[in-house]
């Protein structure tokens, strides 16, 4: 990707596939766990290339496309002082620059499933992490969850004046509803999401998946994320914080809107971890304003 630039959604998801059918011949686990056994593995690498800030997948003249992102030292405090981490497109020479700069600030390359090795560069100081993108030839940002964060509206649920969509026509749709109090997705019917007063209703056919809130019966089709935070306004005991750990769980059918949960994960570098025996996801090292800046964002109170 990195030596590509740019490319089509078609194009990866094919590259996706026969990787993944080479390790799984050769004894590979698989990729990455995920909270969803029905979704595709190569729709689990673009969360996490894009919660990891390595690309962008995005729809340009009715075609879906990917874009690299440009390489960037992502910085942040932490209690030792501050960590960045090496973020986007990476070449071999690159990657070596960037191990070579940071011998001077604690630098790490960690393997890591579902994403390319972490690299991470610790410091003492923000200048020292700063100068370390000089050498490496990269850019630098500092305070980039904060940062992120600082640009993302609530998510608000939507008013009577959002603009409202209808439900797919056609046939071989998959339907199902998500259930607030379970906090799980039920298969249903189209007479059942017609007649839903508040929820939110998935429609898939195969790489086409359609999420609408219902609102007072008016219908919004909105993002996954958006459109279960919109629902789940202030729900209690959703979002919960470890001071202890800096660790930020929730329930993994409630991951994040893809910009916010680029934030959380900047703060490790790595991607959530998933507990298949809670069926929690975490992010690790989220300090303590970082997470309830998000969970602000997100209409919802930390405990």
């Amino acid at each position: 990707m990195s030596a590509r630039s740019e490319g089509s959604w078609l194009q990866f998801r094919a590259a996706v596939e026969e990787l993944h059918s080479v390790e799984n011949d050769s004894g590979g686990n698989g990729g990455p766990q995920t909270e969803d056994s029905d979704f595709p593995v190569h729709q689990q690498l673009r969360l996490n290339f894009e919660c990891a800030a390595h690309a962008e997948f995005f729809e340009r003249e009715s075609r879906y496309v990917w874009r690299i992102a440009p390489p960037v030292l992502a910085a942040h405090p932490t209690p030792e002082g501050f960590r960045a981490v090496l973020c986007g497109a990476r070449s071999p020479a690159l990657r070596e620059r960037v191990l070579d700069a940071g011998r001077g600030c604690r630098c790490e390359s960690v393997a890591c499933n579902g994403v390319p090795d972490v690299i991470r560069l610790g410091a003492s100081s923000l200048n020292a992490v700063s100068d370390a993108a000089v050498a490496a030839r990269v850019y630098f940002q500092p305070y980039a969850p904060r940062a992120i964060l600082s640009c993302i509206r609530p998510y608000n649920p939507p008013t009577a004046a959002s603009l409202q969509a209808d439900f797919p026509t056609g046939d071989g749709w998959r339907i199902r509803e998500f259930d607030p109090d379970s906090l799980r997705w039920k298969a249903a019917n189209r007479q059942r999401a017609q007649s839903v007063q508040r929820g939110v209703v998935e429609f898939s056919l195969y790489d086409d998946w359609r999420y609408y809130l219902r609102s007072a019966g008016q219908t919004f089709r909105l993002p996954r994320a958006v459109a279960l935070y919109a629902l789940l306004n202030r729900h209690v005991g959703l979002l919960r914080y470890d001071k202890q750990a800096h660790a930020l769980k929730m329930p993994g059918t409630c991951r994040p809107p893809r910009l916010l949960e680029r934030a959380l994960v900047l703060c490790s570098g790595f991607p959530p971890s998933f507990d298949p025996a809670t069926s929690c996801l975490t992010y690790a090292d989220v300090p303590p304003d970082i997470a309830g800046f998000a969970a602000e964002l997100l209409r919802q109170s930390l405990t």
